[in-house]
């Protein structure tokens, strides 16, 4: 493994950890669904500001996309992916380390993106993910090329509107690493977890990856590039 590809590896795990730490903490402290959505999409577009030196995905979800896109291939693929989801991890269990002995445990597992919906109301769930995972794949593959800066705040913008719309639903993950490390550290920490329906946020969102890469080309969409959003145009060798 080469320096270029430790940085790449090392960015997406540090921005996804802040990217958890930062929206999670913003649930924890407001507990309202406006400020929640405003607190992900800024906590998104910052790390994607600060650490794009892997093209800044950030989702296992969104790297998913641009493997069947063909913009990065699936080894790197899945380092994105592992990086992430352990960036996602630490990021929860900070967290919850910093503010649930000051606002306690059932504040604190506000940030646990989980449903309780049974029967019929699942549908609801896993259509809810799938649509906004759907228009988040598609504002990332449109964006991803135009720069960082607009990139970031068109990815934020679009996770905050996810946020907004089906909150009340899923909590609105639409990223396996946010929903995989809330969990997991609401499970060390032996409060709030609940993996029963974890399924909803694996199927729910894949359906919705698989849309966006059948309907990207229908709308128009040109290949989108791997390499840092700043040199994007740069197709991965």
């Amino acid at each position: 493994m080469n320096n270029a590809e430790i940085s790449r590896l090392g960015s997406e795990a540090l921005g996804t950890l802040f990217f958890v730490f930062l929206g999670a903490s913003v649930v924890m402290n407001s507990g309202l669904t406006l400020p929640a959505a405003f607190g992900w999409a800024f906590a998104l577009a910052v790390v994607v500001w600060v650490f794009g030196a892997a093209g800044a995905h950030f989702n296992p979800w969104v790297t998913v996309a641009l493997a069947l896109r063909n913009v990065i291939n699936w080894v790197t693929a899945a380092g994105y992916i592992i990086a992430q989801l352990l960036g996602g991890l630490v990021g929860a269990l900070l967290a919850w380390w910093l503010f649930s002995s000051a606002l306690g445990d059932e504040a604190a597992a506000g940030a646990v993106t989980h449903t309780d919906a049974t029967g019929a109301e699942l549908i609801g769930a896993l259509a809810a993910e799938a649509l906004l995972t759907l228009l988040l794949v598609l504002v990332v593959l449109h964006l991803i090329d135009g720069g960082r800066w607009i990139y970031g705040l068109g990815y934020g913008l679009a996770y905050g509107l996810g946020v907004l719309a089906i909150s009340q639903l899923t909590g609105a993950s639409m990223n396996f690493a946010r929903t995989f490390g809330a969990e997991l550290s609401a499970t060390i920490a032996d409060a709030g977890a609940d993996w029963g329906n974890i399924w909803v946020y694996l199927v729910g969102p894949a359906i919705g990856v698989l849309l966006a890469w059948l309907l990207y080309p229908v709308l128009g969409g040109e290949r989108a590039a791997a390499r840092p959003v700043a040199t994007a145009g740069k197709r991965e060798s």
